[in-house]
């Protein structure tokens, strides 16, 4: 019983201590809280609030580059929407009108590649099908992609006007894009011609260089002799007999279509006479070979042969001379180039102006067509000697086989190299000459214009500008045309007498309010004669023999013409954008598309500023691949963890180069998410009952450590804004994160807990340690706003006096400075440093506890530092006695514990019946309330 007695008698000194105390809890819970989040949003209409809020601002647009309406997002997909999304809300939170309008590119043959695999398995030929009907269950598969996507997107928090997107299908959409080409015919920019293409034989259609990806291929490696067709003694005496000039190429099967072999006009030829031709059964001695110097050693050796050079002439003096097709019947002309170089091979090029851009090129300037012998599913048509009916992938070992046994084949191998591939099907493209549509890079000067516009515009990162210029410096005619179904169609129509001249831009606009109507499908529901005025006739032949072309647009067109059907038909958008956002691969897609496009029909580029961002990789560097099993998907991400979590990996990562992510570095990401989250819990908590009306204290009142924090967070402040206007995200991350491990849980918070939770409830360093938190908590909750949107909304209905709008209404707000003196704090914390490696030693070795519990010795104490901080050394070490001394030594404190704020100790009045053990401070809250 006594001992129960003595128990009641302990004073219980917990009421008497300002706990944090907050509703805003240490787990989010995000992937259970968000959905309830966006669900809220979409309630109030957060986004049509944010446009009337900023509607008298300045514009800040960021235009959409419209992801491809197929299949689930994938995780470079929610790193694309998150970049952007951060960018419209930090430009928001800066004050801008920042309308987000996303896109949606719907057209193009992975759809109709779906719709075709849903027709098979009712048994249906696609043959068998309307136009009609194959056109409107693309466009049904291609509403249902967007709905899905629509979510997807959605739930990484992506703000925007989702119930009003665009879509390159929509009715409008397509009549302006019917509008944008007929402009670049107009101009005389779009011209029809058969010249080579990227042609892929397993989708039967040509693809723009934006459609090619490179990888690893084998092919067959041939060396081929081409025998003199006429006398070449006139070049040197020793010219004659057996002359052949050698060509070498990784390309058997286009030697069927072979016109001619190209030379360098400069390069120097050796006629190599064959002394020893080893056991090429195809070479004998006396042979004269044509090479080139530089290569000759290494094509004899290729071959098995050896020989001596009787006479030298460069490329030039073979111009025009003739040579005979190994097998066929017919010339192969000498022709001099600037593209024959002496990277590989022989020096001599198999030229086949139907399989070649640069072919095709030399073969114009000699006045040669573009042969073309393949067919659109990659089959050598009717009549072609050797292959005939075989598919070109069968054709490079047919025509080893035939070379070899006529005679012509000097050496073949396998050689493994960089080739074109569908970025479709992922399998081998061949060049092929088709009738086409192009538009000119020449023509109006629109590469010179393109280039002029490229120097005008802002690149991020800015290596970006060196990428596309050269891009467009190099590239041929952008190819427009595709043998397809779904699609905007190329609204031309033709004479019989082949002229185009009919379709005058008056018709093109009636077309085009046809399609605004009725869609796209009207142009291949109706007749021709439903697209003129009655009595059309050809202004060229006077004819009335008319029919409507049936090749469809490529979808780079269609997207690249956004500028004009969004940016300049939306009252909230406006053109230039002020950013295009997009992956590292749009140099060639998107941001080149719509740079030809915007250059060539209004002459300047549609965008002030382009971002480009990396690929998604494993931590090893590698790509993401089903078969690889590296796949992470967003999806799964948000569900174990949450979108914002997802969100901060993002906003953490360095996009100028590749964007590594694994389950370790999503895991590492959430721990600093939770450094983040409780940061903002303790100062939420240490608010409790706060009002900033009349609790706040002006910042030249406070106490000068409060002063240094706030001085801290103003430089936060700056940092991140200038980072936000520059889009260094990672470096926004990175100093958040710093600010509340190091300088506020590492070293403010701490110091200030007595303060916070010990002194009286009108103590003036309390007032003051409070209106800085206040402070802290909402600079910092308005600065992660952009980029963890869920939390940032949580955490701002948990801070006193906050407005009852989102905080994603609010805008950033500078943090007023304080001058400090840097010197001292830099002296204080190196010594801070030594002392907290020592504490490490000491309690590794068990001399103390915990530093509150220590008297520490420190040499060359500065006490005016302590003095000008109204501070202890003691409260800025958090130990029991701070002694000067020689060297830095930890031992154990004498004295007692107080028991209401645990500092070692004498106690201040030790006689007293009840109070007995508290120090002084915490007897006159105690004793002198009571």
């Amino acid at each position: 019983m006594g001992n129960d007695n003595q128990m009641k008698d302990i004073f219980d000194y917990r009421p008497t201590v300002f706990l944090p105390k907050t509703d805003f809890p240490m787990r989010g819970n995000l992937p259970n809280n968000e959905p309830k989040r966006l669900a809220q949003w979409e309630d109030a209409k957060l986004y049509e609030q944010l446009r009337e809020a900023r509607k008298d601002a300045p514009k800040f647009i960021l235009h959409d580059g419209p992801p491809y309406a197929n299949g689930s997002i994938h995780i470079g997909h929610a790193v694309n929407k998150v970049l952007k999304d951060i960018v419209i809300r930090s430009r928001t939170m800066m004050g801008f009108d920042a309308p987000y309008v996303p896109g949606w590119d719907c057209h193009g043959l992975p759809i109709e590649l779906k719709v075709e695999e849903k027709f098979k398995k009712k048994k249906r030929k696609k043959e068998d099908i309307s136009d009609s009907e194959f056109r409107s269950e693309c466009r049904e598969y291609a509403k249902g992609q967007i709905d899905v996507q629509r979510e997807e997107f959605k739930r990484l928090g992506i703000t925007g006007d989702w119930g009003n997107p665009y879509v390159t299908m929509d009715y409008k959409f397509e009549a302006n894009t019917v509008r944008e080409i007929g402009k670049v015919r107009a101009t005389g920019g779009l011209y029809k011609g058969a010249k080579p293409v990227h042609w892929c034989v397993s989708c039967a259609t040509a693809l723009a260089e934006a459609e090619v990806e490179y990888d690893d291929h084998t092919s067959h490696s041939i060396y081929v002799k081409f025998a003199a067709g006429e006398d070449l003694t006139d070049i040197d005496p020793t010219l004659t007999g057996d002359v052949t000039i050698v060509i070498w190429t990784t390309t058997p099967w286009t030697i069927p279509a072979n016109l001619a072999v190209s030379v360098g006009p400069k390069i120097e030829y050796a006629a190599v006479n064959i002394t020893d031709a080893g056991e090429n059964p195809n070479l004998k001695a006396g042979e004269i070979l044509i090479l080139a110097e530089d290569l000759k050693d290494d094509v004899l050796t290729a071959i098995g042969a050896q020989g001596d050079v009787i006479a030298r002439m460069n490329g030039a003096q073979l111009d025009n001379r003739l040579f005979r097709h190994p097998y066929l019947d017919q010339n192969a002309p000498i022709l001099v180039g600037d593209h024959v170089t002496l990277e590989a091979g022989t020096g001599s090029v198999h030229t086949a102006p139907g399989h070649g851009q640069e072919d095709y090129e030399i073969g114009m300037r000699y006045g040669l067509k573009a042969f073309n012998p393949v067919g659109d599913t990659g089959v050598f048509v009717e009549g072609t000697p050797v292959v005939e009916g075989r598919h070109v992938y069968q054709a490079n070992a047919i025509m080893v086989e035939h070379l070899q046994s006529c005679g012509a084949l000097l050496e073949t191998s396998q050689i493994k190299h960089s080739y074109p591939h569908c970025w479709r099907c992922h399998k081998p493209l061949i060049f092929r000459a088709t009738p086409q549509w192009f538009i000119s890079m020449d023509n109006n000067d629109l590469r010179a214009k393109a280039l002029t516009e490229i120097r005008k515009t802002t690149w991020i990162p800015a290596w970006g500008e060196n990428r596309i210029r050269t891009m467009v410096e190099q590239r041929p005619d952008w190819c427009v045309s595709r043998q397809r179904n779904w699609g905007v169609p190329i609204t031309a129509i033709l004479c019989a007498c082949g002229s185009h001249k009919v379709t005058t831009p008056e018709v093109v606009e009636a077309i085009a309010k046809q399609v605004e109507k009725n869609g796209a499908d009207v142009w291949f529901a109706k007749d021709v004669a439903d697209f003129l005025p009655a009595g059309a006739s050809c202004p060229d032949c006077g004819g009335s023999d008319f029919e409507k072309e049936t090749d469809i647009l490529d979808v780079w067109f269609d997207s690249g013409s956004t500028h004009a059907c969004v940016l300049e038909q939306r009252d909230d958008l406006s053109t230039p954008a002020d950013l295009y956002l997009e992956g590292s691969d749009q140099h060639r897609g998107w941001f080149q598309s719509s740079l030809l496009e915007s250059v060539g029909t209004r002459g300047v580029a549609p965008f002030k500023g382009v971002l480009t961002h990396g690929f998604v990789v494993d931590k090893n560097g590698n790509k993401m691949s089903k078969s690889r099993g590296n796949v992470i998907a967003p999806q799964k991400i948000i569900q174990q963890m949450g979108a914002d979590i997802l969100r901060l990996w993002i906003a953490s990562s360095d996009y100028s180069a590749d964007i590594r992510i694994s389950d370790e570095i999503v895991k590492q990401l959430a721990d600093a998410y939770r450094r983040i989250r409780n940061t903002i819990r303790f100062l939420l908590g240490n608010l409790n009952g706060y009002d900033p009306e009349h609790d706040a204290v002006a910042l030249a009142d406070r106490m000068p450590l409060d002063q240094w924090a706030m001085h801290r967070l103003s430089r936060l402040e700056r940092h991140v804004h200038s980072c936000n206007e520059t889009y260094q995200f990672h470096r926004i991350h990175q100093e958040i994160h710093n600010f509340c491990s190091l300088d506020l849980g590492g070293f403010y918070l701490d110091i200030i807990k007595d303060r916070l939770y010990c002194d009286s409830a009108d103590s003036a360093r309390r007032a003051s340690a409070r209106a800085t938190v206040y402070d802290l908590a909402d600079t910092l909750i308005r600065l992660i706003a952009p980029m963890l949107p869920f939390t940032s909304e949580e955490a701002w209905e948990h801070l006193p006096g906050s407005a009852d709008k989102s905080i994603h209404l609010q805008t950033f707000h500078p943090v007023t400075d304080i001058s400090i003196d840097e010197d001292a704090w830099a002296s204080f914390f190196a010594i801070r440093e030594q002392v907290n490696t020592a504490f490490d030693e000491a309690k590794k070795d068990k001399v103390v506890g915990s530093s509150i519990a220590a008297i520490i010795t420190v040499p060359n104490l500065d006490e005016s530092f302590a003095e000008s901080l109204s501070e202890s050394w003691e409260q800025l070490f958090i130990v029991a006695r701070v002694e000067s001394g020689n060297a830095i030594s930890i031992k154990a404190a004498n004295g007692v514990k107080c028991p209401r704020c645990w500092n070692f100790g004498m106690p201040t009045q030790p006689e007293h019946v009840q109070h007995n053990e508290l120090c002084s401070r915490c007897f006159e809250v105690v004793a002198g309330s009571a």
